[in-house]
């Protein structure tokens, strides 16, 4: 199992991102994260981590990474375009402990935390 990281920015409010975190929760919708490029040796059922405002909050599972068309958030209503995205679902997992990092572009791979 491989699991990366992405930086979801400052502007963002984490309670506002726990809606969408919410709206993902019975795996009936994605979350969508664009990167530059697909990373190797990730697949679906890994862990995608996240870090906002200087920490690793939790993780979700992977259930797609691929080239997409691009979409309209039906959360923001902001217009993504075409590229590479990993889409995200199911329950977030909040980490006992926020472990520490700055935050970056696109992704990092990392190891697991619990």
């Amino acid at each position: 199992m491989s699991s990366i990281c992405i930086t979801i920015p400052k502007t963002i409010k984490w309670e506002d991102y726990e809606k969408e975190l919410k709206a993902v929760e019975d795996e009936t919708q994605e979350m969508n994260y664009k990167i530059p490029t697909i990373p190797k040796d990730v697949k679906v059922g890994d862990r995608c981590y996240i870090c906002h405002n200087g920490y690793i909050k939790g993780w979700m599972k992977i259930s797609n990474i691929s080239k997409r068309d691009g979409f309209k958030c039906t959360t923001t209503g902001k217009d993504w375009s075409d590229g590479n995205y990993i889409s995200r679902t199911g329950k977030f997992h909040y980490l006992k402990e926020q472990v520490p990092m700055k935050g970056f572009m696109g992704y990092r791979k990392i190891q697991d935390y619990e």
